[in-house]
């Protein structure tokens, strides 16, 4: 089966595509490594216009809604896999509008028991860390994985 990547995205990236290849023949699965040019692979993979498998670094999205609606939900720019589910479209604009947090964090736990009984997307790699160091006098600052990283300073203060 033809495996589609590029070579260009990062440093250590297709050692991690070479790893990943190399385990799944363990289990039997054989693929054909189609190495791309990364300008050329974007803008081709991102727009799920791709053989069989594509592999790439997703990422930066924090908050459930944009990582949903990006994707699984049809007629989205970046639904390079062309998901269309009709329970789980239903089940993302549900929690879109719901107000009630422990409401919403249900259907969102409703969303995650779907899509890993659909095997829509396999995912391998690393969770992304953060480290982050300051000085002992920063009071009330704590690191962030968000795009709110305005909002922890502003609720920072100097203690000196």
């Amino acid at each position: 089966m033809p495996l589609e990547t590029s070579g260009g995205l990062v440093p250590d990236f297709l050692d991690a595509v070479q790893t990943v290849q190399k385990s799944w023949k363990a289990v039997g699965i054989e693929v054909d490594l189609k190495l791309k040019e990364t300008g050329a692979f974007l803008a081709s993979a991102l727009y799920g216009r791709f053989d069989r498998l594509m592999m790439m670094i997703r990422g930066s999205v924090v908050y459930p809604d944009p990582y949903l609606v990006q994707q699984y939900l049809p007629g989205q720019p970046l639904h390079s896999a062309g998901v269309d589910d009709a329970k789980l479209t239903e089940m993302i604009r549900r929690q879109r509008r719901r107000f009630d947090v422990s409401r919403r964090r249900e259907i969102l736990y409703d969303i995650q028991r779907h899509c890993s009984e659909k095997a829509y997307y396999l995912l391998v790699g690393p969770s992304s860390r953060v480290v982050s160091a300051w000085e002992p006098y920063v009071k009330n600052f704590a690191p962030n994985l968000g795009n709110d990283y305005g909002g922890r300073l502003m609720s920072a203060w100097l203690d000196r």
